[in-house]
């Protein structure tokens, strides 16, 4: 158990840490390889290990990201839509969650900075509300989690994970719709090129999966692996589709995508929409 929490914890660790870095503004040659070559491969195999299915949205991140052919370009397209005013789509998640960035949400960030000792890391910026922060505290919290389970602490261990759940809640939970609309809208509107939308869908399954509204597949512990698996995580059903594509249609978000996948059922998708949020309905009133 300590094994396989340590394991999970760090694994999600990764996950966040990757997407924050990924939301980080390009900067050189290394970056833009990085970027443009392993960005896909590093989620594709951090998905697998969280049972995360973005196979469809890390497949469109490789193929548009491979187009980007130069550092220049990188920059040009993360400054159209993050820097360059009237700025599209806003990287200050305050902006989503209060309609600014000095207000309460940037207060209770700043004290979860001071609060785990880390003023003086070197990815502090003036606000503490942006993107790539949250997602680096977030990062934080799962690989306390980790190095506490690795050192067969799991009560210690339990305690960052559920900080790191009520971290999602609280925060990314709130922002992240609005942030990958604006995402959506910005690379329709203007023609730009969808590598950071797909990283925004990404990161917004990431964020659904953590509330428990997105499908993890997996299989039984000891259960024999296919030839050539290495983790066993199971391909989507179509009810697992419709699910996911059900929930960023009620979002307002683009889900033809997830229709693309291996497995979609349109009849699946309409008994989904035809029940609507009965499901939740029924769990709450279970927990009641």
């Amino acid at each position: 158990m300590t094994d396989n929490l340590a394991a999970t914890s760090h694994s999600r660790r990764d996950f966040w840490l990757c997407l924050a870095r990924a939301f980080g503004q390009p900067q050189g040659d290394e970056f833009h390889q990085a970027f443009t070559a392993s960005l896909a491969d590093d989620l594709e195999a951090i998905s697998d290990e969280i049972g995360l299915m973005a196979g469809e949205d890390i497949s469109a991140l490789r193929r548009d990201a491979a187009a980007i052919g130069a550092p220049v370009d990188l920059l040009r397209l993360y400054s159209r839509l993050f820097l360059a005013p009237p700025t599209p789509v806003m990287l200050n998640a305050g902006f989503y969650m209060e309609g600014g960035k000095t207000g309460q949400i940037e207060q209770e960030l700043r004290a979860f900075i001071a609060r785990h000792g880390l003023q003086k890391s070197e990815t502090l910026r003036d606000f503490h509300d942006t993107v790539p922060l949250q997602l680096e505290m977030l990062a934080f919290l799962y690989a306390r989690a980790g190095d506490h389970a690795m050192a067969g602490k799991d009560i210690e261990a339990r305690a960052y994970l559920s900080e790191a759940e009520a971290f999602i809640a609280r925060y990314p939970a709130r922002w992240i719709t609005p942030f990958l609309r604006d995402l959506e809208k910005a690379c329709s509107e203007h023609g730009l090129n969808r590598a950071y939308e797909h990283l925004g869908r990404i990161m917004w399954l990431g964020v659904e999966q953590a509330r428990g509204g997105a499908k993890v597949q997996e299989l039984p512990a000891g259960a024999g692996l296919p030839p050539g698996s290495a983790r066993g995580i199971g391909k989507p059903s179509a009810e697992d589709l419709a699910e996911i594509a059900y929930k960023l249609e009620q979002a307002g978000l683009a889900w033809d995508h997830v229709a693309a996948n291996e497995g979609w059922s349109d009849a699946a998708f309409a008994a989904r929409r035809a029940r609507g949020d009965t499901d939740e309905v029924a769990g709450q009133a279970a927990k009641a």
